[in-house]
């Protein structure tokens, strides 16, 4: 074997085993961890909202994440949408919190608002699915879909 042969080798080893590695990603858990109502602008046919987030990597390496897009859903019906360019690291084998602001349509809030009429203070069942967006490597983004409670 040649030497050229020999670093054309090395080199698809080296490219295997990193995409090997990477494709073993075990995507976040995304949990809502706060939910606060902005104040809107008179007029307007839109609300915002401070959403808070909790990742747990379950990785045994950091996640440098560059952005994250996501789309909220309360009681089985879309209330948010949400995307932020903020960086931050996903520690191993630990969690991070973030939050953002989120855009929804006053007709997405009023049906939020009489399913909750009609719920009578039950616990809030959400649903946040979405994409990590990572700055570099072969892996750009992780995607990850989490359903829980808020409330009693």
């Amino acid at each position: 074997m040649n030497k050229a042969t020999r670093i054309v080798v090395l080199v698809a080893a080296w490219v295997t085993g990193a995409c090997t590695g990477l494709a073993s990603l075990e995507p976040p858990e995304v949990h809502v961890a706060s939910l606060s109502l902005l104040e809107a602008e008179p007029g307007s046919l839109e609300q915002q909202f401070e959403v808070g987030l909790r990742l747990l990597n379950p990785n045994n390496r950091d996640i440098a994440v560059e952005g994250v897009d996501f789309e909220l859903e309360v009681n089985g019906q879309r209330l948010a949408r949400g995307l932020s360019s903020e960086a931050f690291t996903l520690p191993r084998l630990g969690e991070q919190t973030t939050s953002m602001v989120v855009t929804t349509s006053v007709i997405d809030l009023l049906r939020q608002a009489y399913g909750l009429s009609r719920q009578g203070g039950e616990a809030l069942e959400y649903r946040v699915r979405g994409r990590l967006h990572l700055g570099s490597g072969f892996v750009r983004t992780v995607p990850f879909d989490h359903a829980g409670r808020i409330g009693p």
